[in-house]
């Protein structure tokens, strides 16, 4: 009787195959994952899902676009938001804004940075808005290049 086995290369050329393909399986997955905290030169900076805060005086809904910080150092943080609107293919996202934050933080402190902006009528329905953010960390003078931009969550809204 003949049995049905495999030759050991033939063999681990199947097993490196499907290694290779759970890789993949897994970048892809991590790809869709919601943002997360970033940590740079003793620094954790993350953009949060924008909120729906309050209505202003003229009845319109203002959102809080929030990022959390903490150094385990003495350090100083410069970070640049942009605020956008998601818009579905093939349209482009729309921007909606930029701001910048200046914060020193001593060692092992944390801030939660407020950003109050009103939700722009950009279309009918929905608005689905989010935040990107980059940030410099200083200490003694010197500075570091930015980092890649961080992406929040996305808060889908009525206007």
């Amino acid at each position: 009787m003949r049995t049905n086995t495999l030759s050991r290369p033939k063999r681990a050329r199947i097993i490196s195959a499907l290694a290779v393909s759970l890789g993949l399986a897994g970048a892809s997955l991590a790809l869709s994952a919601p943002a997360q905290a970033h940590t740079a030169y003793s620094c954790t900076v993350e953009p949060l899902k924008p909120i729906f805060s309050h209505f202003n005086s003229s009845g319109v809904k203002v959102l809080d676009y929030r990022i959390t910080a903490s150094c385990s150092g003495s350090r100083s943080l410069y970070i640049q938001q942009e605020r956008w609107e998601s818009d579905g293919w093939p349209n482009p996202d729309d921007y909606l804004g930029t701001s910048y934050f200046s914060k020193y933080l001593s060692a092992g402190t944390s801030t939660t940075i407020h950003n109050y902006r009103t939700l722009v009528d950009g279309e009918i329905g929905y608005e689905e808005v989010y935040q990107k953010i980059r940030f410099k960390v200083g200490s003694g003078g010197v500075w570091s290049g930015w980092t890649g931009w961080h992406t929040s969550s996305q808060l889908s809204i009525s206007n």
